[in-house]
């Protein structure tokens, strides 16, 4: 008891020390909090009053949120929050009051800065890398240190960690194929040799990096807000969330693929705002005033507005006050690579992201003394316009696609929806109108049971030949709305992971202005959770494939069922009894058909050393998944990393080698990438692309270029189009077969 109290007193003391920096809860926020909950409780399909709601939860999800890792607070002091706000925070959430969170985040931003103090403190003193030890991987699922010397025991062994990592490279995924001035051992392993001067530039750089913890979690008070806010609402499910001026914007802007700004890729270089890229036909690029390398030292609004020094600034508040309204101006404060400084005035615009956007390609795979031509069409995002009009539509991008491959030939069509998270329902049901006639795309139930079909109404089709959707783990929400829909329709073979993510349900965006035209914040409720045609939920257990051809991705926690508190599955009565399969259908599914495939596909899996490649991938990253802990110790850390990089560039070897016998293929390409071409030079597409392309753990920067999925996938879809071929000649010419 007497140890209680003295923690009370403790806890109560930090708090009340750190009273002064802390923030207070304005009028807006107050709006928000209120109406955050109240369209929560009104709105969310689950009908969850905030008396169900456990609020000790929602000052551990809070905690977590601030502290993920769980390296800066204490059990005991996660403990204490909870006896102090737990029994009375619905009533401070009821009153839109704050203070919970921000005395919280008092706390917590005093400890990061005197855990940092300590840190670099102890980069002054001798480290002892041979001691044996290991360091738990799963932090975020570990506990909290007990108490304050668990926590100083814990980060003692966070520095040797972090020395480890910067002296054997793994920060820098360095490569055995590197500076040939090394000596032998350490080129043929990729490990760099330790000296002493190796460990005092490893000590400066984790200074450098400890000091700028400081800065990135020093929050301001609308993101402390959301924060606290989101940990809320992730009590309703992991999809329902608050959004602040700026998530809004950054939401809007991968939504509608466009965003509105100076037309550069930035990146923060030791605090500084570096300009890495400049993209074509931009506000920056027209203006021929600054090169990639160029720093943007400060930001000034308007033609006259006061320039706010942004260095030192975290890179999303500098590009928050760099983006803007369309056709204002933006004042930038430049150092110039090339020695000297300027004041840039630019106009800002919308800028197009075409490396996000639809493309395609043409595969010419070998079928005896002639080729058979396919079609690929990777879709990274259900994208859409802007409210104005202006910008792309993923349905009408891919149309022009299909256009493109059916002058070239296409016999056959793979959709790649591999790593496509999802985005606008609505595009995810006009393409899907792409490949059927008519019908019912995908139902949606609200929390009264209210179901609504959506449906195709448009008799046009696209394309009515074999269709093959590439998906795996990745492949959530719209994604699989389109992939269900055209399963249910025996449209379509599905082909990659056992499943997809397993995303069934529907957020609705509510922008607080709406109540009150001061409020720029928003928030984003489930509000449904929908169903393929057959009636079955897509909630957990996601799109079933048709053939398994799996990927790195699925062995690892990337599905909703990974996510914390997910809503449950649960079916509903079928829009769709039975698949139009009319004479408009050129490519008709079969059980027959799909077991044909699937007994090829398993053969040649089988068989080709492409795929022993693909399934050691997959067994070194479930491998290092499955890691609870990581040694500290040097000499294993070697031997550790020697394995690692010996392993990659195996498979990078086997990769090139299986590139040289790649299918032939030629980029289709949408007008308007074909347009920014023009003006950037032809390479920009594939430079956009690769800047935006999700890896998984094996691949680096200069990955070779060869796709295990894709190609087996295109294989299928090969010999789906030679049995078409070999019924239409046994249709057009009966005899011939009896005599075959």
């Amino acid at each position: 008891m007497r140890r209680l109290f003295t923690l009370f007193l403790a806890c109560s003391a930090a708090l009340a020390a750190a009273a002064p920096e802390a923030f207070t809860t304005n009028e807006a926020m107050q709006k928000e909090t209120r109406a955050t909950t109240v369209l929560l409780e009104k709105l969310h399909i689950s009908k969850k009053d905030m008396s169900a709601v456990d609020m000790n939860s929602v000052l551990k999800t809070y905690c977590e949120s601030l502290d993920p890792a769980k390296m800066y607070f204490t059990a005991e002091e996660v403990d204490e929050f909870i006896n102090r706000y737990g029994k009375t925070l619905d009533l401070y959430l009821q009153r839109g009051n704050l203070t919970p969170a921000f005395e919280i985040y008092a706390l917590f931003k005093k400890k990061v800065g005197d855990r940092t103090q300590a840190a670099l403190l102890a980069l002054d003193k001798p480290i002892d890398l041979n001691e044996p030890g290991t360091f738990g991987i799963e932090r975020k699922k570990s506990n909290w240190p007990e108490d304050q010397a668990a926590a100083d025991a814990l980060w003692s062994k966070r520095l040797r960690l972090d020395m480890l990592s910067e002296l054997l490279g793994e920060d820098r995924q360095n490569s055995p194929r590197a500076d040939s001035t090394k000596p032998k051992a350490a080129k043929e392993t990729g490990i760099p040799e330790i000296t002493p001067e190796k460990t005092t530039e490893a000590v400066a750089r984790l200074k450098k990096r400890y000091d700028k913890t400081r800065t990135y979690l020093n929050f301001d008070q609308y993101e402390v807000e959301e924060i606290f806010l989101n940990a809320y609402s992730s009590q309703y499910d992991p999809h329902s969330t608050f959004f602040s001026q700026q998530s809004l914007e950054e939401f809007e802007i991968a939504m509608r693929n466009s965003l509105c700004g100076i037309g550069a890729t930035l990146a923060d270089e030791d605090g500084v705002c570096v300009i890495k890229d400049i993209l074509p036909g931009g506000p920056l690029e027209i203006s021929g005033q600054v090169k990639p390398g160029d720093k943007i030292i400060a930001v000034g609004q308007g033609e006259k507005g006061e320039m706010d020094d942004i260095v030192g600034m975290r890179l999303n508040k500098a590009i928050s006050r760099i983006r803007g309204t369309q056709g204002t101006i933006v004042r930038l404060l430049v150092d110039m690579a090339a020695g000297g400084r300027k004041t840039v005035v630019l106009k800002r615009d919308q800028i197009k992201l075409v490396g996000q956007m639809a493309s395609a390609r043409c595969f010419d795979v070998p079928n005896g003394a002639t080729t058979i031509t396919l079609g690929v069409i990777d879709l990274p995002a259900f994208y859409g316009k802007n409210p104005d009009g202006t910008g792309s539509s993923p349905s009408k991008d891919i149309e022009q696609l299909i256009g493109k491959l059916k002058k070239m030939g296409m016999k056959a069509l793979i959709m790649d929806l591999r790593k496509n998270g999802g985005g606008l329902l609505t595009e995810a049901v006009d393409i899907s109108g792409q490949f059927i006639p008519k019908g019912s795309v995908l139902q949606v139930r609200d929390s009264q049971g209210r179901s609504e079909d959506y449906r195709d109404e448009d008799e046009k089709v696209a394309w009515n030949g074999p269709l093959v959707v590439l998906t795996s783990k990745l492949s959530a929400s719209a994604s699989e709305i389109f992939a269900g829909a055209m399963h249910d329709h025996r449209r379509a073979i599905i082909v990659g992971d056992v499943t997809t993510h397993g995303k069934g349900s529907v957020q609705n965006i509510i922008e607080l202005s709406r109540f009150d035209k001061n409020l720029k914040s928003a928030v984003k409720v489930t509000i449904q959770k929908w169903y393929a045609p057959s009636g079955s939920s897509i909630q957990l257990k996601g799109v079933p494939a048709d053939i398994v051809v799996p990927s790195v991705f699925s062995v690892m926690p990337v599905a909703e069922s990974d996510l914390d508190r997910p809503l449950p599955w649960d079916s509903v009565t079928p829009t769709l009894t039975k698949p139009d399969e009319g004479d408009w259908l050129k490519a008709k599914l079969s059980d027959e058909l799909i077991n044909e495939l699937n007994t090829s596909s398993g053969r040649r899996q089988a068989e080709l050393p492409e795929f022993l490649t693909l399934n050691r991938s997959i067994d070194w990253t479930k491998n290092r998944q499955g890691r609870k802990e990581v040694s500290l110790s040097l000499d294993q850390r070697r031997k550790e990393r020697k394995d690692d990089l010996e392993f990659r560039e195996q498979i990078r070897k086997d990769l090139t080698t299986y590139a040289l016998k790649d299918f032939k293929s030629r980029d289709v390409k949408l007008d308007d990438a074909i347009e920014q071409e023009k003006k950037e030079g032809p390479e920009w597409t594939n430079k956009s692309k690769r800047s935006n392309r999700m890896r998984d753990t094996l691949e680096d920067e200069d990955w070779p270029e060869y796709d295990i999925q894709l190609h087996e996938a295109v294989r299928i879809a090969a010999d789906w189009s030679l049995i078409l071929d070999t019924k239409a000649v046994a249709t057009a010419h009966p005899s011939a077969e009896k005599v075959k």
